[in-house]
């Protein structure tokens, strides 16, 4: 072995040998980051799908009382308020067509065709270890 090599092969495993030391430590400090913007924000998460339940583009839970609408496909999962930021009333959803209705606006929105006037309140979502969580804020 010639010095260069043995030099590479020291300094790649003494690079490796510190990231396995430091790696748990950044860990529980970016997890500890996460906890405190939640706490800064005022969210709590609160979980609601599993990945490998069954589950349709289109399906409004009601979750703490509040109806919540999931949509999307299997990668890309997102959540809104289940109620029209007008009047307040809940959603008409269905699911066949991928149509949400307000009954008592008039208004609607359909997600196959991206188009409609309803407004939606997203809400936040996220994925731990095979688990969807919803982010709820305090008021």
């Amino acid at each position: 072995m010639r010095r260069i090599d043995f030099f590479r092969e020291i300094k790649s495993s003494l690079i490796d040998t510190v990231i396995s030391v430091y790696d748990p430590f950044i860990k529980s400090d970016i997890e500890k980051v996460e906890e405190v913007a939640n706490l800064i924000l005022g969210i709590t998460w609160v979980p609601v799908l599993k990945e490998n339940a069954p589950y349709t583009n289109l399906d409004m839970e009601f979750i703490n009382g509040m109806p919540i609408i999931f949509f999307g496909n299997e990668t890309n999962r997102m959540a809104m308020e289940g109620f029209c930021p007008e009047c307040l009333h809940i959603f008409t959803v269905t699911s066949l067509y991928s149509i949400v209705k307000c009954l008592d606006c008039g208004k609607e929105y359909n997600f196959k065709t991206q188009l409609g006037d309803l407004k939606f309140k997203s809400m936040p979502l996220k994925r731990i270890n095979k688990t969807y969580y919803v982010g709820f804020t305090h008021s």
